[in-house]
């Protein structure tokens, strides 16, 4: 009989976790991983040449699949490579398993070359850590750790591996995998209906976290707000669709300022929150986010979000879709069905009249040369099929690029909420792939894709229908307007430091063509349609360098 060992263990549980994709860069103590990786064609090895890059392609992967993605790193310095994008990933609450090859133990007491800390230095981006001790606790460990990760809240886990013990006898497989039922619904919902049902329609609202597209409830949230009548609005930065955007009860996301969201609720009086961290800001401004007079209703899968910074009328701890589905039979009883249907009559005139103007604004600007960025996000959003997947790290032109991408139906958008530059090429590698291949429009900003270039050689290896769009100002734009408050008021655009990328510029399509990528250099807003088109019938990866003003 063939002898049992550690990489065996580790084997099984990925097949029978479901995981087809591993994502990594190996080193010296992965090599026992990559070794039995060579005899097992149901498991592929997608390649990222540096570990930054590789935890954003996990990242991606698993928001598309809504599954833990597993991503293998090396030793300490590549866990140390990977933490910024780790930040993210826990910003995004993304399920991901992350392991990295400890030093061999048998001589881990000299201080080999890359041993360290590896536990110490993945606490702060995880939500647990743990260095597997001998080889009959691996299967264990591997298994807490994909169950962990994907349950509320969900986000990276830690695995450390001594290589060694990859090669141990194992002598016991790993457990077998559980099944377990998450949807749970939150108690005292009678007193929560009576609170919506009971509130003017015009002074109450609904705020929508990523927790609600990641429990499956978009649909009963569409229903609810229908139900009531009310408006939605989104949580700033929200990391994916949260609510369809064209529908009438969509009033757009709070913005990521205190200030700019206590008056974006001020006139409410009751406020329902449905997901986690609705009033994230940034940067600072005087005042809390929620008014003193607005009474907030709270549901969230996790109970350290309740009444975490602000005070609430009713707080519950359930599974948001389950919740919701329950929450709307209870409110339809409560209701004028007639009086909610004319609220939303009503919204979708005024909705429609908005996304007309916004049209009609962003094809004026069409003429301009270097692009406006609105005309540039709308360029691109319209050159799609319907429900493409876009991937949106464009930075200050993203705002446009959430204006004019309206799905039909959630999974079709992304955007990295935690802050760190460098998520989005490689989570637009990381979508196409988990996506079984599907097209994916990836519109960048010049700063971020120079965190991040690497991705593109991995979009060609895997020969993936991914198209880079790279806006290009040459700056970090989004830094300048926070610096001209600070000099008391706005001074002329000379004498910012280090905040322009133009001595020398970038060529980005030459960058591309480096890494095997096709690029091309598109200068006018009207020719990007067809830019983008017949990249998409290429079916390959490309990338678009669209310089912007």
């Amino acid at each position: 009989m063939t002898e049992l060992r550690g990489r065996d263990v580790l084997l099984e549980v990925l097949a029978t976790e479901g995981v087809v994709d591993v994502f990594g860069n190996p080193g010296t103590t992965e090599l026992p991983l990559m070794e039995a990786l060579t005899g097992r064609p149901d498991i592929h090895y997608v390649l990222a040449l540096q570990e930054a890059s590789a935890v954003a392609m996990a990242d991606g992967y698993a928001q598309v699949t809504g599954r833990p993605a597993f991503l293998n790193l090396h030793t300490s310095a590549g866990l140390g490579n990977a933490v910024g994008n780790l930040t993210n990933a826990q910003a995004n609450a993304t399920p991901l398993v992350v392991t990295a090859g400890q030093q061999d133990r048998r001589h881990i007491v000299a201080d080999p070359l890359l041993a360290g800390d590896l536990v110490g230095l993945a606490r702060p981006v995880a939500k647990w850590a743990h260095e597997v001790r001998t080889v009959g606790e691996l299967g264990t460990i591997l298994r807490r750790a994909f169950h962990d990760s994907a349950s509320q809240p969900a986000g990276p886990v830690f695995v450390s591996i001594p290589m060694d013990i990859l090669d141990e006898e194992a002598g016991e497989p790993a457990p077998a995998p559980s099944i377990i039922e998450r949807g749970v619904v939150a108690g005292r919902l009678d007193e929560l209906a009576d609170l919506l049902a009971g509130a003017d329609r015009e002074r109450l609202a609904i705020v929508a976290g990523d927790e609600v597209p990641a429990s499956g409830g978009m649909d009963a949230l569409v229903a609810l707000a229908e139900a009531l009548g009310v408006r939605v609005h989104g949580s700033p930065l929200h990391s994916t669709t949260v609510f369809p955007p064209a529908h009438p009860s969509w009033a757009g996301p709070l913005p990521p300022a205190a200030a700019a969201i206590a008056a974006a609720l001020a006139a409410y009086e009751r406020v329902l929150l449905v997901g986690g961290r609705a009033f994230m800001v940034y940067p600072y401004t005087p005042g809390p986010a929620l008014p003193a007079h607005v009474e907030l209703l709270h549901i969230s899968p996790d109970a350290a979000q309740l009444a975490r910074t602000y005070p609430t009328r009713l707080g519950l701890v359930g599974d948001p879709r389950a919740t919701l589905e329950a929450l709307v039979r209870l409110v339809r009883q409560r209701v004028d069905p007639a009086a909610s249907a004319a609220a939303v009559e009503q919204a979708r005139s005024e909705r429609a009249a908005a996304i007309e103007r916004l049209e009609a604004t962003a094809t004026s600007r069409y003429g301009e040369v270097p692009m406006h960025p609105m005309a540039a996000a709308h360029a691109l959003v319209r050159a799609l099929p319907a429900d493409t997947i876009v991937v949106d790290e464009a930075i200050t032109t993203g705002t446009y690029v959430r204006g004019f991408h309206h799905p039909s139906r959630p999974g079709r958008y992304f955007f990295c909420r935690g802050g760190g530059l460098g998520w989005g090429m490689p989570a637009a590698v990381g979508a196409s792939l988990g996506a079984g291949r599907e097209p994916v429009l990836c519109v960048v900003g010049d700063g971020s894709a120079m965190y991040s270039p690497q991705a593109l050689w991995t979009a060609a290896r895997e020969r993936l229908p991914v198209v880079f769009a790279v806006v290009n100002n040459r700056q970090y734009l989004i830094l300048k307007p926070a610096l001209r408050p600070r000099r008391g008021g706005p001074p002329a655009d000379e004498g910012f430091v280090g905040m322009d990328i133009d001595d020398p510029p970038v060529d980005f399509v030459a960058l591309a063509r480096s890494m095997g990528v096709g690029g091309q250099l598109v200068e006018k807003a009207g020719e990007v349609r067809d830019a983008v088109r017949a990249a998409l019938e290429r079916a390959e990866p490309t990338l678009l360098e669209l310089p912007i003003a």
